[in-house]
C-alpha cells in the first residue's frame, strides 16, 4: 500500500513540468494550425491554375523583401502597428475570461479622439502626440469598459453586449465624420488633417515607418511585464484561468475584470490613435477595416500570450500584404486567397485547441492507469493466511453446548 500511495521523486510531477507542457500546447496548435492553413491555400492556389510553390515565393518576397528604394517588410511592420496594439488589447480581456469583440469599436473611438485632439488642441511638438494617444486610449477603455460592466453587474453575456456596442460606435463615427467633425474644404466625409506638431516622427517615407512601431513594440513590453510580474496582471489571469480559487483567495474578481476591460480598451483605442498619428493623419468615413476583429483573432492565434499574439499580428500583415503585392499583382491571382488562409489558420486553432485538450486529458488518463499498475505488479504479494490449531476451551464449549442440547 504505502507503494501506490508514494511516487518515487523522478515520477513526480512539477509545476514547471506542467507550466512547460502548458506552453508547448500554445505555440505547437498555432504551428500546426498555420502550416494546415498554408497546405489548404497552396492546394487552392493549385486549383486555381497556378504553382503553389511560385505563389508561396511572391508571397514571402512581396512581405520579406528590401528593395534599394523600397523596403517590403517596412509595409508589413507599418500595417502590423495598429494591429499589435489591438491584439494586446484582446490578450488583456481574454486572459481576464471575457470574450468581448469590442476592439473594432475602441480601435475606431481612439482613432476619432486622437484626430480630435490632433487638430483641435493646439500643444507643443513633443507634447501634443503623447496627449493624442492619452485621449485615443481613455475613448477606447471607456468602450471597452460597457461590456464588462453589463457582465458583472448584471449578467449579461459580455459577446452579445460588444457585437451590439460595435455597430452603435460605428454609426456614431459615421455621424461624427459626416457632420460635427467634417472638412468643410472637402467634398468627401472625412475629418481635417492633424497638426505637424501632433504627427508621430516618420523614419522611412516610403513605408511612413517610424515612432509608430516603437510606441507598439514600447507597449508589448509593458504589457509582457504587466501581465507576468505584477500582481493586478496576477489578479487578471486568476480572474480568467480560476476565478473560483481567486474569489476564495480573496482576490476582488470583479474588479481585476473591469480593470482589464479598460486597459484591452485602452490598448486597442492607442492603436487607433497609433494609425491616425503616424499615417492617415485624418479619419474617413468607413475607416473601419477589420483591424480589431483581426486583433482578436492573433491574439486567439498567438495563444492569448503577448509575444505570441504580437508574432501573429505581424504575420497576419506578412499574409495580407504579401497576398496583394504578391499574389495579386505579380501572379494575377485573387488577392482572396491571403484572406481564406488567414480564416483557414483560425478555424483549425478553434478546432484544434478542444481536441488537444481532451488528447491530453485521454493520455494522462492512460499514463495514470499504466503507472498504478505498474506499481501494484511490483508491490509485494499479501501474506499467507497461517493456519492456527483451534482453542481447546472454545472446542470444549461448543461439546458441551451441543450435548445440552
Amino acid at each position: 500500500m504505502q507503494n501506490l500511495l508514494h511516487t518515487r521523486p523522478e515520477d513526480q510531477v512539477t509545476v514547471k513540468d506542467l507550466d512547460l507542457a502548458r506552453a508547448a500546447q500554445r505555440v505547437s496548435v498555432p504551428v500546426v494550425a498555420v502550416l494546415l492553413a498554408l497546405v489548404i491555400g497552396a492546394i487552392l492556389i493549385t486549383v486555381s491554375g497556378r504553382s503553389p510553390v511560385d505563389a508561396m515565393a511572391a508571397i514571402g518576397r512581396a512581405a520579406f523583401t528590401c528593395d534599394p528604394g523600397y523596403c517590403n517588410f517596412g509595409t508589413v511592420l507599418t500595417t502590423a502597428t495598429p494591429l499589435i496594439m489591438t491584439t494586446l488589447g484582446a490578450v488583456m480581456v481574454l486572459r481576464a475570461g471575457l470574450f468581448s469583440i469590442g476592439q473594432e469599436g475602441q480601435y475606431g473611438l481612439g482613432a476619432v479622439a486622437a484626430v480630435v485632439v490632433g487638430y483641435q488642441v493646439q500643444l507643443p511638438g513633443g507634447l501634443h502626440p503623447i496627449v493624442a494617444l492619452l485621449a485615443a486610449g481613455v475613448a477606447g477603455a471607456l468602450v471597452g469598459l460597457v461590456p464588462a460592466i453589463f457582465r458583472v453587474f448584471l449578467g449579461a453575456n459580455e459577446l452579445i453586449v460588444s457585437i451590439i456596442l460595435n455597430s452603435m460606435v460605428a454609426l456614431l463615427l459615421s455621424f461624427l465624420i459626416n457632420y460635427p467633425l467634417r472638412d468643410t474644404g472637402g467634398t468627401a466625409s472625412y475629418t481635417p488633417q492633424i497638426d505637424e506638431t501632433a504627427r508621430l516622427p516618420i523614419f522611412d517615407t516610403a513605408t511612413k515607418l517610424g515612432a509608430n512601431l516603437v510606441v507598439a513594440l514600447a507597449f508589448v513590453a509593458i504589457v509582457a511585464v504587466y501581465m507576468s510580474r505584477t500582481t493586478w496582471g496576477y489578479e487578471q489571469r486568476m480572474a480568467g484561468e480560476a476565478p473560483v480559487f481567486a474569489r476564495y483567495s480573496g482576490m476582488r474578481t470583479r474588479t481585476a475584470v473591469l480593470r482589464a476591460a479598460a486597459l484591452g480598451g485602452a490598448l486597442a483605442g492607442i492603436g487607433g490613435g497609433i494609425q491616425v498619428l503616424g499615417m492617415n493623419y485624418r479619419v474617413i468615413d468607413g475607416f473601419l477595416d477589420g483591424t480589431g476583429f483581426n486583433g482578436l483573432t492573433a491574439a486567439i492565434l498567438g495563444g492569448t500570450t503577448v509575444i505570441g499574439g504580437s508574432l501573429a499580428a505581424i504575420l497576419f500583415s506578412a499574409i495580407t500584404v504579401g497576398a496583394i503585392n504578391g499574389l495579386q499583382i505579380l501572379m494575377g491571382v485573387p488577392r482572396e486567397i491571403g484572406a481564406v488562409i488567414l480564416a483557414l489558420m483560425i478555424l483549425l486553432v478553434a478546432i484544434q485547441t478542444p481536441l488537444a485538450g481532451r488528447l491530453e486529458l485521454w493520455l494522462s488518463k492512460r499514463r495514470g492507469a499504466r503507472e498504478i499498475a505498474a506499481r501494484a505488479a511490483a508491490a509485494p504479494p499479501p501474506p499467507e493466511p497461517v493456519d492456527t490449531p483451534p482453542d481447546p476451551d472454545e472446542v470444549r464449549a461448543h461439546a458441551a453446548a451441543r450435548n445440552e442440547e
